[in-house]
């Protein structure tokens, strides 16, 4: 009963919040007058799975028609741009929904085949205790397969189940402990990418610069989240328990960051290759936890137990992971993936709509090569025809529900993205009114007219918000990148301002990704858990991102007033 009138008080204060949105327009024409009505679709969507208790893709479907209606009724959005954007973002989203897809069936196969018991077991004696498996496997180990490109979320929680934690525990695991190294992930794709965008528009950024100025905020956000997640794991007395292994494993995927990152730009010469500075972070992070289990006297008494698998069949269970491992190291060197891009030429674009096209580069998507490391597991699992099946069969129910999450969160940043834009001669072109209807600029032009100098700590907060709706840090990064330098230009700030101010942004998205509904959502339906779950994680994670962005953009204004 409770909890119906706590979901009918919420109902009625978006409700209201959406009354007030669309009446705030009719007392003023300034941009900053229709911020609370740019910001709603976000506002649905957390309302609705934090608090309504709904599914992470009921309420993308429900954002993105809410995105879809204010954009053209309410920012001078012809409706053939509105719904070719969502277009647009649903096909760009493929490199991350389908490998989320794909990864799902790899961890499907190797549960049924046995495999996913085996590597239990072999984690479970190397590193001993909950608090320091929980770190060892979602920031170590989630830090370095996330920056080669697998999707953590979805295969974590399977795992952590059958070590014994709670579906609630390992869920939270899964989606918070690569959080830190985010702006790495993809073979640093949220880094790069925005450079690459910066330079067709003007905005020229050192990747450099800012691969080392987002690694300064790791010192404070990967231990936070390590504590984060030992509050989750077992509350105060966890976080007592596990606070040493914590320090250990956050700073030393901090360091091992700005380690890399700071040798490449204060050199100018890429020593460490960006694309696998998260790589090598990872697992620096693992070994340290590893070298300080070696260290404590405790971990020499451990016994193997009786059923400890033997090396033949640790290897066979290991086998799916080690050649996508080795796959994705491959494919993340340039020149191979440069090759791989290229050599489907132009049969692999498609256009959307107007001029906008998408190249899929399927050989060079990492999804590619999950699914060829599945093929290959066939022969190193050896399934019975009966446990390909049943994979199959749990695979089919449960991967398009996360899937298609994935997807419309893009669809909806893009809406926002490409609102107040027109068709001319078949080219996508800002309206005249551009400036004053885009929802992106909207957002970012009232914050820094509020705040004034003081934009400088709240711009952070801008990396959280794209990220929730856009699904990811990478969308967030490139689609608030335009709005960023104006706000920064705006208040006067130098390009190295903009890059500290544009670094905390990315470290904000990084955050985000413990609340993104896709990310939630995608790990509950893999271990088959209710929208209750979902909705009682989304909670409890938003406490962590609301803390640690406040952090975040706290240490952004205090680098920019030291000159950094």
């Amino acid at each position: 009963m409770q909890s119906r009138i706590f979901s009918l008080v919420s109902l009625f204060a978006l409700v209201f919040i959406g009354l007030v949105a669309f009446v705030m327009p009719w007392f003023g024409q300034s941009v900053s007058f229709r911020f609370l009505l740019a910001i709603y679709p976000l506002l649905v969507i957390l309302f609705g799975v934090a608090l309504l208790r709904q599914s992470g893709l009921t309420m993308a479907l429900v954002g993105l028609v809410t995105t879809i209606l204010l954009a053209v009724f309410e920012f001078g959005t012809p409706i053939e741009v509105a719904l070719g954007a969502s277009a647009y973002g649903f096909v760009k989203s493929f490199g991350i929904s389908i490998s989320v897809a794909a990864t799902m069936l790899m961890i499907f196969l190797m549960r049924e085949t046995g495999a996913l018991s085996t590597v239990s077991k072999v984690i479970k004696q190397q590193v001993l205790g909950d608090e320091i498996r929980a770190l060892y496997i979602g920031i170590g180990f989630g830090s370095f397969l996330t920056c080669l490109g697998v999707v953590t979320p979805a295969l974590f929680p399977p795992l952590l189940v059958t070590m014994g934690f709670s579906p609630t525990v390992a869920v939270s695991i899964a989606v918070l402990g690569y959080d830190p190294t985010t702006s790495f992930s993809l073979l640093s794709m949220p880094i790069t990418l925005p450079v690459d965008v910066g330079k067709t528009i003007g905005i020229m950024i050192n990747p450099f610069e800012l691969a080392f100025k987002i690694a300064l905020f790791l010192p404070l956000i990967s231990t936070g989240f390590a504590f984060a997640i030992l509050w989750l794991v077992g509350g105060r007395r966890s976080m007592r328990k596990g606070a040493v292994p914590a320090m250990i494993c956050g700073l030393a995927l901090a360091l091992a960051c700005l380690g890399a990152t700071g040798l490449d730009y204060f050199t100018g010469v890429e020593y460490v290759p960006l694309r696998i500075v998260g790589v090598v972070a990872g697992l620096c992070s693992m070994v340290s936890l590893y070298a300080y289990q070696k260290l404590r006297h405790s971990s020499t008494t451990k016994q193997k137990p009786a059923d400890y698998p033997t090396r033949k069949e640790i290897l066979r269970s290991f086998s799916p992971w080690i050649m996508l491992t080795v796959s994705a190291a491959i494919v993340s060197i340039q020149q191979v993936s440069s090759w791989l891009s290229n050599v489907l030429g132009n049969v692999e674009q498609i256009s959307i709509f107007a001029d906008q096209t998408v190249d899929l580069d399927l050989l060079s998507q990492i999804y590619t090569w999950i699914l060829f490391a599945v093929l290959l597991s066939l022969v190193t699992l050896r399934p019975t025809r009966k446990q390909v099946k049943d994979a199959t069969h749990v695979w089919l129910k449960r991967f398009a529900e996360p899937f298609l999450a994935y997807s419309l969160y893009f669809s909806i940043a893009f809406v926002m993205a490409y609102s107040a834009r027109t068709i001319v001669n078949g080219v996508l072109e800002p309206s005249l009114l551009y400036n004053e209807l885009n929802m992106n600029v909207i957002l970012g032009s009232t914050l820094a007219a509020v705040f004034g100098a003081g934009f400088i700590f709240v711009g952070a907060s801008l990396g959280l918000f794209g990220a929730i709706v856009g699904g990811s840090e990478t969308s967030s990064n490139v689609l608030f990148l335009k709005i960023q330098k104006t706000a920064a230009d705006s208040i006067g700030l130098g390009n190295a301002g903009f890059v500290t101010v544009y670094s905390g942004h990315a470290v904000a998205g990084g955050i985000a990704s413990s609340v993104t509904p896709a990310k939630i959502n995608n790990a509950v339906v893999t271990i088959g858990e209710t929208h209750d779950t979902e909705s009682l994680i989304m909670r409890k994670h938003l406490v962590v991102a609301v803390i640690l962005t406040i952090a975040t953009g706290i240490l952004t204004g205090v680098l920019v007033s030291l000159g950094i």
